[in-house]
């Protein structure tokens, strides 16, 4: 019986964890850390709600006059640390499922 050895497999399934959330992310921060690991930080750039506005009131509806405050934020949702093999794989990843959706490399 020296033939070829079947060929093992293994079914794996996928569960949420009861922590699960789905989060937006309009961009990435991050970087190496002195451990070697990436820190990768997805962040949602958006504008923070004004210090405070000033309403004209006239006989039909209120008109805003003047707003002040108000900036735009890069709000970090989530960190994530990974070894560099595996930010590596996770960008490959990235990249293959980008071109099955017709993604192309912006030229600069």
């Amino acid at each position: 019986m020296g033939g070829k050895p079947e060929p093992r497999q293994i079914t794996v399934f996928y569960e949420q964890n009861v922590d699960y959330k789905l989060i937006a992310a309009t961009g990435v921060h991050g970087g190496p850390i002195p451990a070697g690991d990436i820190l990768v930080e997805f962040f949602v750039e958006r504008r923070t709600a004004p210090d405070n506005i000033t309403l004209e009131i006239g006989e039909n509806k209120p008109k805003e006059i003047s707003r002040k405050g108000g900036k735009f934020v890069r709000e970090i949702q989530v960190g994530i640390l990974l070894r560099a093999d595996v930010a590596y794989s996770i960008g490959k990843w990235l990249i293959d499922k980008a071109a099955e959706v017709g993604y192309t490399e912006i030229k600069q």
